[in-house]
């Protein structure tokens, strides 16, 4: 389209009035005596030209052509060919994959119309996104989908990432709608899409599946949990949930399958399931007491009924480390008064040992409405590794009990009597069994009868501070509170405690050493420790520690109970292995980045300086991969992403200095051969909906997928959004020939003139 535009010079008013003035000027006309008519006429006819001329630049007109473009833009579908698109459940009983396949060719003309103004491109998405070729006949679609993955978020990343220099018209996404990826592919769709809403880029979704299937029974175990690191001789407790997909009213069995020393798989603990018709997921928890340290696959297993198709996700399995340290606690309180309870420190000891996964606590009250209460049955059952004694007068137990006590010390138990009006001579301790395991001497007119008030001869009031003495140039182990710390915790700015037991320094056995002492003016014993036979015997004479963790000290106190406990059961924290492999976790996913930890500690526990490690892993195929690491602190990170191969890796970190091996350490972790494709493959149509919504305000929405060549209709309606109009411009009244004709005529007329005498 052409047309001619002006733009006066000072508006129409200004350049009217030159005009009329110009007019005027011409009506005047040339004068002269000698000036014949002709020549007059001449002259006026080149003025006449010359306004004319003036007239015409000050309206400066253009020449403006207008031509309409159209503005490249793309159409983008997504096919998800994933293993969930060959399941049978689409109109027909026809597959997703076919069904799909369908969708599009229905929509051929459609694609044709829309491909004459628009670029049509298709991409196929599983394990990675394949642009999809285009004939005549329309789409070239493989036969069948075998994709292992539907990475449905990072395929619409990659395309937004292949496509960022193209306006998009829509994209559009043809899948069953279930997320199912595994690392680095597993960005979530909904992020993918936001940036389609910032770009105010529609999405259509079509779901292809049913969401529930019905298609066949199954069984299946997920979310297995447990503690990565166990205590050897310690109860562990493992956890799954059980899905179950048909087989009501029947009754399966649940396994717990522990490796042996031969690296065999057994059962060792098992639990019945009873199936009902309306519940599907079942938690199940099962328990085992491992009896020896190392390292252990263990399983859980739901029994495959018959007729069972799909059996590969009827386990889970992981590794698990069993450590030594696992000790177990037989904690006696004596309450205050017959037939009352506890006082306030039982609560904050037991809340301190609880913290530590190696410490097993059994906690008994003893208030004394029962006299000489038997408790032979528990100790033979416990096997306890440390006896600790609170406030319990002799009363409480048999002597049987106290007597068997006394064995299991001497047998290599630890035993520690705590502080308490009832405790030690108070207690009636003289003469009994537990008089040869203490490390102090009672006398003989110490007893105290329940009602007395305290005797100031037995009992030190406080404010009283903890004063560990060192023993041999070092802190005792129970006060050796964290590494390095003992030369940098002061025990006096701790709070102080409210009073103590009192013991005569001068009545010590002859093996007892007082490891902590008061600040008291006559440096009263506070913590003596002793042996009977193959056991360790501790007299701790304060029972307020509860002190410290009420203002600020909570892990001190944690920390110190610990120590003692791991003293007395001849488990002090050594730190186990000198060099070690930490992983956290052991189970990864297909394709997982895994994040690992080595190091070396040396007698001391400190890490080697100048220490260098080499790290293999060992995949399932037999093949091994060397891992390079680096610094991080008092540690050494390494990363492998080489997680492909379902199965079982083995990681292996030897250790030097120089030309010497400090030692190796292995640990083994697993990944699941789940096919998540078709694991749970149902269909999320409500999923792809609320996708879609996340673009409503442009348009986006989530439709049928018989919908599709409606839709592709109504994007033909767009075709006006992508065309721009293009002007040029050309102007007249500042050109060359423009210039040349005005200056002719102003110069022919001054010649003339001249030639005719008029100047």
């Amino acid at each position: 389209m052409t047309n001619w535009s002006v733009d006066p010079v000072g508006g129409f008013w200004f350049t009217g009035s030159v005009a009329i003035l110009l007019v005027l000027v011409l009506l005047v006309g040339p004068r002269g005596r000698s000036l014949l008519p002709r020549r007059r006429m001449i002259l006026m006819i080149l003025r006449g030209l010359t306004a004319l001329l003036l007239i015409l630049t000050m309206l400066r007109p253009t020449l403006v052509t207008t031509i309409v473009n159209k503005v490249p833009g793309s159409l983008l579908l997504l096919a998800d060919d994933s293993r969930s698109m060959s399941i049978e459940d689409s109109l027909g009983n026809q597959s997703r994959w076919n069904a799909l396949k369908a969708s599009l060719a229905s929509a051929g003309d459609q694609f044709a119309e829309l491909a004459e103004s628009w670029d049509v491109k298709l991409y196929r998405f599983a394990d990675e996104t394949e642009l999809v070729k285009r004939v005549d006949e329309g789409f070239v679609l493989p036969e069948n989908a075998e994709g292992s993955q539907t990475a449905m978020g990072s395929a619409i990343g990659d395309l937004l990432d292949r496509e960022s220099q193209q306006r998009i018209v829509a994209m559009l996404v043809l899948s069953d709608g279930a997320q199912r990826a595994f690392p680095p592919r597993d960005e979530p769709p909904q992020l993918a899409v936001a940036r389609l809403a910032t770009d105010r880029i529609p999405l259509y979704t079509f779901t292809f599946g049913k969401p529930s299937l019905g298609l066949q029974s199954d069984l299946r175990v997920d979310d297995l949990l447990i503690n990565n690191v166990l205590f050897a001789e310690a109860p562990a407790t493992i956890q799954a949930n059980v899905t179950a997909d048909g087989y009501a009213n029947q009754t399966v069995k649940v396994q717990l399958l522990w490796e042996n020393a031969e690296g065999e798989m057994e059962v060792v603990a098992t639990e019945p399931l009873r199936i009902s018709a309306n519940q599907r997921q079942y938690p199940v928890t099962l328990t085992h007491t491992p009896q020896a340290p190392g390292e252990f696959k263990i399983a859980v297993a739901v029994e495959p009924p018959a007729g069972e198709l799909a059996t590969t996700n009827n386990s889970q399995s992981t590794f698990v480390t069993v450590m030594k340290g696992g000790v177990n606690v037989l904690y006696l309180v004596g309450s205050q008064r017959v037939g009352g309870g506890p006082g306030i420190e039982p609560r904050f000891v037991r809340a301190a040992l609880a913290t530590y996964a190696d410490l097993h606590v059994h906690y008994e009250l003893i208030n004394y409405r029962r006299q000489q209460f038997d408790l032979r049955e528990q100790l033979r059952e416990g096997k306890f590794d440390v006896f600790l004694l609170q406030n319990v007068d002799y009363a409480g137990l048999s002597r049987e009990t106290w007597e068997m006590i006394a064995d299991d010390v001497g047998k290599g138990a630890g035993l520690a009597m705590l502080g308490g009006f009832h405790s030690f001579g108070p207690g009636g301790f003289r003469n009994t069994p537990m008089d040869d395991i203490l490390p102090i001497v009672m006398g003989r007119a110490e007893r105290q009868n329940f009602g007395e008030p305290p005797r100031a001869d037995m009992h030190l009031t406080g404010p009283l501070r903890v004063n560990p003495l060192p023993q041999g140039g070092s802190l005792h182990p129970i006060f050796q509170i964290g590494e390095d710390s003992a030369a940098k915790l002061d025990w006096s700015n701790l709070p102080p405690l409210d009073g103590s037991n009192r013991f005569d320094p001068r009545s010590l056995k002859p093996n007892a050493a007082v490891i902590a002492e008061a600040d008291d003016p006559q440096h009263s014993p506070l913590v003596v420790v002793g042996a009977w036979g193959n056991g360790r015997t501790a007299a701790v004479a304060f029972d307020t520690t509860w002190r410290w963790p009420m203002e600020g000290h909570a892990e001190l106190q944690d920390r110190f109970w610990r120590q003692l406990v791991m003293w007395l059961s001849r488990k002090d924290d050594t730190g186990g292995k000198d060099v070690w492999a930490r992983l956290d976790q052991r189970r990864y996913q297909r394709g997982s980045r895994i994040e690992f930890a080595v190091g070396a500690f040396d007698e001391k526990q400190e890490s080697v300086a100048g220490a260098q490690f080499q790290v293999e892993i060992e995949k399932p195929d037999g093949s091994v991969a060397t891992v390079q690491v680096t610094p991080r602190g008092k540690e050494y990170i390494g990363n492998f992403d080489e997680t492909s191969i379902p199965g079982d890796y083995r990681l292996t970190v030897t250790a030097t200095t120089g030309r010497e091996e400090l030692g190796s350490s292995e640990v083994r972790f697993t990944v699941p051969d789940r096919d998540m494709e078709l694991d749970q493959p149902a269909a999320e149509p409500t999923f792809m909906a609320s996708l879609a919504n996340l673009t409503s305000d442009v348009g986006g929405a989530g439709l049928a997928p018989e919908e599709l060549p409606d839709l592709l209709e109504r994007l033909q309606d767009r075709f006006e959004e992508f065309e721009e109009e293009v002007s040029t411009q050309k102007s007249l009244w500042d050109s060359w020939p423009m210039l040349t004709a005005l200056v002719g005529l102003l110069g022919t007329e001054w010649f003339l003139r001249k030639r005719w005498g008029l100047v």
